[in-house]
């Protein structure tokens, strides 16, 4: 049998307490409101009615021509449709970076879960 390792209560529920002691000697809160405003950055930027849904699109009626031999639908553009792929890849790069960003600072707070809760909470 294991020893159960020491908890701590808290208004929010049980704690490690081990955990909880490292990240009030060195976890900065303020992280997370860092990682808001990164979550605002990417949801403005998805929401943009030009960006990366409209690329997509315009992706699809191009490639569903090229590799299905579909009437055209969109115009041709001045950059090659490769291009415009690497660009909207590089654009998803870019979104990917950010959340992983988000997922960062929230990692260290996960360490506060007792090892005795295995999973989930199902509240």
């Amino acid at each position: 049998m294991s020893a159960r390792a020491a908890v701590t209560a808290t208004l929010y529920g049980e704690v490690d307490a081990s955990a909880l002691a490292t990240l009030q000697s060195g976890y900065d809160t303020t992280r997370l409101l860092d990682a808001v405003e990164t979550l605002d950055d990417v949801r403005t930027s998805l929401h943009d009615p030009e960006g990366l849904r409209e690329d997509m699109l315009r992706l699809h009626s191009m490639a569903h021509a090229i590799v299905n031999g579909a009437s055209p639908t969109v115009g041709s553009q001045d950059d090659p449709f490769v291009d415009q792929v690497s660009d909207v890849l590089d654009q998803i790069d870019h979104y990917v970076a950010e959340l992983l960003s988000v997922r960062e600072v929230l990692q260290p707070l996960e360490s506060l879960r007792p090892d005795d809760m295995g999973g989930f909470d199902e509240h």
